[in-house]
């Protein structure tokens, strides 16, 4: 099953910054690293919004001077190559999950769990729109508490091995777990200074779109 990587604070920014009654922003905001070969012009406008989102935060995640320290650590630290990013990605979801009272509650008033659960609700009742991809995806996400998951080192692990199954070569990303162990520090004290930057630029974006 393919795994993406970053999707707890799309989700997050997504619910928090866009108008969604119908449950279409959160969940374009998460299919959109599964949106593979499909015409955005053909879905809701709910779903447009959310992968136009989705893709703006990426934009602004990689140019961002503190994500790019903590890619170029991990790439320091031994990250397979082409991987640093791929890796700061995950773990500073990791960061997100496991300081969720510091930075995702007060965002979305839920704790991590209800708000995994919350989400999984929102995909349920937006099925008509899933991609053929993401229509895969759902059911291993909530059977797995896939969100709630990342703010513990083995869900962390579970994510690089299932990346690793998507990857060409014969990279095994669950050893980078040991990375995340020594740069704990390093990734938490970036993301710090990362996350009122993203944020503000969720709303700002959503407020231009709106």
């Amino acid at each position: 099953m393919m795994v993406s990587m970053n999707l707890l604070a799309h989700a997050l920014l997504a619910y928090s910054t866009l108008p969604d009654e119908s449950g279409e922003t959160c969940t374009g905001a998460v299919m959109a690293d599964y949106f593979t070969g499909q015409r955005l012009e053909d879905y809701p406008p709910g779903i447009r919004i959310g992968i136009r989102q989705h893709r703006a935060i990426d934009t602004f995640t990689d140019q961002h001077p503190r994500f790019a320290s903590s890619r170029r650590a991990i790439a320091d630290a031994g990250a397979p190559a082409h991987t640093a990013g791929i890796l700061a990605d995950v773990f500073f979801d990791h960061v997100l999950a496991s300081e969720w009272g510091r930075w995702g509650k007060p965002l979305c008033t839920l704790e991590l769990e209800p708000f995994g659960e919350r989400l999984c609700s929102i995909f349920d009742g937006t099925k008509a729109w899933h991609s053929p991809i993401f229509a895969q995806v759902c059911p291993w996400i909530s059977r797995m508490s896939w969100f709630s998951g990342w703010a513990h080192r083995e869900g962390i692990e579970r994510t690089l091995s299932g990346l690793s199954h998507h990857m060409s070569g014969t990279v095994d990303l669950a050893k980078s777990i040991t990375i995340l162990d020594r740069l704990d520090t390093t990734i938490r004290l970036d993301f710090a200074a990362f996350w009122p930057d993203l944020v503000g630029f969720a709303r700002h974006w959503a407020e231009q779109e709106s």
